[in-house]
């Protein structure tokens, strides 16, 4: 009887040692986590995200405008897209 007693109340300290942990765990999320402080370089970190948003922007006009190059030599520059249709259209032939 003594040994079913201190089985039982080993498994409560057990479950009760693991449920005060959790707890501790949840509050600590709930508090801590949404209200982290902004980090010091975050104003450096917009403005990079900022400079290359632009240089994307630019390489990608780049990729599809239309462009002569050389009218004489009949060499001009096309969107991607335009030249990925016709490569294929010329692969398929």
């Amino acid at each position: 009887m003594e040994a079913v007693k201190s089985n039982k109340s080993l498994w409560i300290s057990l479950g009760s040692g693991i449920l005060a942990i959790l707890i501790f765990l949840f509050i600590l999320f709930v508090t801590y986590l949404p209200n982290q402080p902004e980090s010091v370089d975050a104003s450096l970190k917009a403005e990079r995200i900022k400079q290359a948003e632009a240089i994307r922007a630019e390489g990608n006009s780049v990729l599809n405008e239309l462009k002569v190059l050389d009218a004489e030599r009949g060499r001009y520059r096309i969107p991607i897209n335009r030249a990925m249709e016709l490569t294929l259209s010329d692969y398929q032939k």
